[in-house]
């Protein structure tokens, strides 16, 4: 009965990101899922997420993308980690420069 319990509280903090979809603040947003890439062909990309973008500091793009930039260092491994995260449904955290209108992401990470 107590590995039963043990189990049910250590699964609580996942069950409880997973159906809140993740959150948003005023630099972040963490445990959120990638909802849509949105690629220009001038090599820009807009993200949306499960979170609430118009929470963070920085003007999100129509409230609800951030960005990530053609010439943004680390792009391509930012944008191989989004897509990753999309396609295999897992959520990540999104680190965005909260000075910046548009809310360029900085980072990404993404755990098992």
């Amino acid at each position: 009965m107590k590995q039963v319990l043990f189990l049910l509280i250590m699964l609580l903090p996942t069950v409880a990101v997973q159906a809140t979809g993740g959150a948003c603040n005023p630099d972040h947003c963490g445990g959120v899922y990638v909802d849509m890439l949105y690629v220009n062909a001038d090599g820009r990309v807009y993200v949306s997420t499960s979170g609430d973008e118009k929470l963070l500091n920085c003007q999100a793009v129509s409230g609800v993308y951030v960005t990530l930039l053609e010439n943004s260092p680390g792009r391509d491994l930012i944008y191989s980690t989004l897509l990753t995260a999309q396609s295999t449904n897992r959520p990540l955290t999104i680190q965005v420069d909260d000075n910046i209108p548009g809310c360029v992401i900085q980072y990404v990470t993404l755990a098992r």
